[in-house]
């Protein structure tokens, strides 16, 4: 009886769909139904393809950044969205897996590179009209406006002029790290890294193909004077977000010119999104800076409201790549 009852169920159902789908058939509600289902998945796939698109172009190289401060910025990932401990530490970065830096540089296995046109560095003691220092969290920037030519290198076996952006500085709590590169796995207690631009670029547009980075490298040594200028106010961007105006001062205070014996080679800029097509030049020569102006950089404070403890990311096989120690050809 119980069976019986269950059949009569499931045949009543039955019917009742087959009615529903007849009514269905004879009418343009079905019609409606599925023009909007249509619909709907017209609009899904566009914004699909849409995402699939900004995707895309956050990871590309070719992505184009202005030349001035905010765009600097869109070579590099915001502050926020990045850091160097556990949560959203180097280990967690979405990038490229290839043509990375930084790197280690073994000086037994680096190949010579001769060119004709030594290294031009224009304006570099130019007096800026204005200087500005800013602690994003991370690192100290350093930028600059300047009343007529930007600051700019040249010659070489560079492509074209490189217009100067701006300066970040890498350091670590303990001496025996800080830098990012390496020389021969040896790390330098400060590492200073300057962004320049392609200057013949779209009206200063630059993609990341177009982007130099000089790396200088400063171990621990005497007091060096030319680095107070920079120094002696960094008490007043000790919080994450300060920002303050120095005095004006040459941009050759901090980096020397160099024409010989330097390293090169193809990589990426160190923070996210670490777009690939950077030409790194790395001076091996290091700068002297003293232990107390050293601690003046381990007082700035990420947005913890903790010092920075680190803010290098760790070195990334160099896979197939060459390094080049360049020699200018009369420099011997």
């Amino acid at each position: 009886m119980k069976g019986c009852l269950t059949c009569g169920l499931l045949n009543y159902l039955w019917c009742s769909l087959e009615d529903i789908s007849c009514r269905l058939q004879d009418s343009n509600l079905l019609k409606f139904i599925l023009a909007i289902g249509v619909a709907l998945l017209v609009l899904f796939n566009v914004y699909t393809g849409f995402s699939l698109a900004n995707r895309c172009d956050e990871g590309s190289n070719d992505g184009c950044a202005n030349a001035g401060g905010d765009n600097c910025r869109r070579l590099r990932g915001s502050p926020e969205s990045y850091n160097y401990d556990w949560d959203q530490g180097p280990h967690t970065w979405d990038t490229a897996c290839n043509n990375q830096s930084p790197i280690n540089i073994d000086m037994n296995c680096v190949e010579i590179n001769y060119f004709d046109t030594p290294l031009i560095w224009s304006h570099y003691n130019s007096i800026p009209l204005g200087i500005r220092l800013e602690n994003n969290g991370h690192t100290l920037i350093l930028r600059a406006a300047f009343p007529e030519r930007t600051p700019s290198i040249d010659g070489g076996d560079l492509l074209g002029r490189f217009d100067f952006r701006e300066i970040s500085f890498r350091w670590s709590w303990a001496s025996s790290l800080g830098s990012e590169h390496t020389l021969d796995h040896h790390h330098s207690p400060l590492e200073m890294q300057c962004l320049h631009t392609d200057g013949d670029g779209c009206d200063g547009c630059s993609s990341s193909q177009g982007v130099l980075m000089i790396s200088y490298m400063f171990d621990l040594s005497e007091h060096n004077p030319f680095l107070d200028v920079l120094i002696q106010h960094l008490a007043a961007v000790e919080q994450a977000g300060q920002v303050v105006e120095v005095p004006p001062f040459p941009l050759s205070y901090l980096m020397s010119p160099f024409y010989d014996k330097f390293y090169s080679y193809n990589g990426s800029l160190t923070e996210p999104p670490c777009h690939r097509g950077a030409e790194w030049l790395i001076y091996p020569e290091s700068l002297a800076i003293s232990e107390r102006q050293l601690n003046e950089f381990r007082q700035l404070r990420d947005r913890r409201g903790s010092r920075i403890a680190r803010n290098a990311r760790p070195v990334q096989p160099i896979g197939d790549r060459m390094v080049y120690l360049n020699r200018y050809r009369t420099g011997f």
